[in-house]
């Protein structure tokens, strides 16, 4: 009688775990699955835990350091690891996962979003995976070229943002406007004082405005925020002459504000790509330009990026109309989701001895790894030896 297969995944922040929670997920119910978040100053709290996952069946996620990582890897000896972590994080699982693991399991990685900027140092931190996976047809060809840099060419798996709904049966005028807050962008005090001003002129258009935050106060998110919106909003509203009551702040999962009567505003966030599957009106604010620092390039032909000031009137009109072959090339494709077949092929490569050998990953960069094993709050005791590829 053959084994089940085990998958195991392994997250170190509030948006990894989601999407490895999401990824788990859509490998259905025949494989072992389990989950662990690895210790770090990011590492998601309680309510992000849950709000990552929400909708799936899997219990609440251990939080280990290093010694307990290694202790869940020689407990559950998975067939693949799916590795949902930032940078010299990243390399670390996978470090642990080669040394750890009797014969060693499947190296799967992916992004929890949009692949935008810094491509190339993604791809080089992961250089050492069987199966990356993309959400698009543009993601694919990027990140191919990424990986080629390095010297690398893992299986590039396509599939579909794992969460991402059906599209609703739009009836209703917009009653909501639901702005997707990020950590990083716009960075600027000055730009989000801005946003937070324009929301707030939105919402003298009758219109209920609400800004959904990515951490509650005190939380850490992937990336530090300076700049929180509730925080700045609650020192500059009597000063830009509204109410504090103007502009409503909430949290938990992005999912639940998306309702049929909203809208979706934000910069740049995989948000607006959730709130397109749901076919929602979907904004993407151009008021400060189109740049890899704003992470809004991979919008440039969407037909979704406008002005501020323009969205009551266009959302009036129904929203923007976005460009059907930008969707087909992006997030919305038809084509077939890819990534069971191929874990499926690469497990059966590895219960049969025949998955490619892989070297002992040495350390692309040894402070940064130090660092990462300093994060965990785990002594310093683990050594990669011999050289990876690339």
């Amino acid at each position: 009688m053959t084994a089940p297969v085990r998958i195991l995944a392994v997250a170190d922040s509030d948006s990894n775990l989601k999407w490895a929670a999401a990824t788990l997920e859509r490998l259905g119910t025949g494989p072992e699955r389990s989950i662990a978040v690895l210790r770090s100053p990011i590492a998601p709290s309680a309510a992000q835990t849950r709000a990552a996952l929400a909708g799936t069946d899997l219990a609440a996620p251990p939080v280990v350091g290093l010694r307990g990582l290694r202790s869940c890897l020689r407990r559950t000896s998975p067939d693949a690891v799916i590795v949902a972590a930032t940078g010299a994080t990243a390399e670390l699982i996978g470090c642990l996962a080669v040394r750890h693991v009797e014969r060693r399991p499947v190296l799967v990685a992916g992004l929890p979003g949009i692949a935008v900027a810094g491509i190339e140092r993604m791809a080089a931190w992961r250089r050492w995976v069987d199966a990356f996976i993309v959400h698009g047809r543009r993601e694919a060809d990027d990140v191919a070229a990424a990986f080629a840099q390095v010297g690398a060419s893992p299986r590039i798996v396509l599939d579909r943002l794992p969460f991402l709904g059906d599209p609703y049966h739009l009836a209703a005028p917009v009653r909501r406007v639901v702005f997707a807050a990020q950590a990083k962008v716009p960075e600027g005090r000055d730009e989000r004082v801005a946003i937070l001003e324009g929301l707030a002129r939105l919402a003298g258009t009758g219109l209920e405005v609400v800004v959904k935050l990515r951490a509650a106060a005190g939380e850490r998110q992937t990336h530090n925020e300076a700049f929180p919106y509730d925080v700045l909003w609650k020192r500059e509203h009597t000063v830009l002459g509204f109410p504090e009551s103007a502009i409503r702040f909430v949290e938990g999962r992005m999912r639940d504000w998306l309702d049929p009567d909203s809208a979706l505003v934000t910069v740049s966030s995989t948000a607006a790509i959730e709130a397109l599957a749901l076919g929602l009106p979907t904004v993407l604010i151009n008021d400060f330009g189109i740049r890899e620092a704003l992470l809004n390039e991979p919008f440039a032909h969407s037909g979704c990026l406008v002005r501020l000031a323009d969205v009551p009137e266009l959302l009036r009109a129904g929203g923007p109309v976005p460009d059907p072959a930008w969707l087909d090339r992006n997030y919305l494709h038809t084509d077939p989701p890819e990534l069971v077949g191929a874990l499926a092929e690469l497990v059966d490569q590895r219960r049969a001895g025949a998955l490619s050998e892989l070297p002992d990953i040495r350390p692309r960069d040894r402070a940064a790894h130090l660092r990462a094993v300093l994060r965990t709050g785990t002594p310093s005791w683990l050594h990669c030896r011999g050289g990876g590829r690339g």
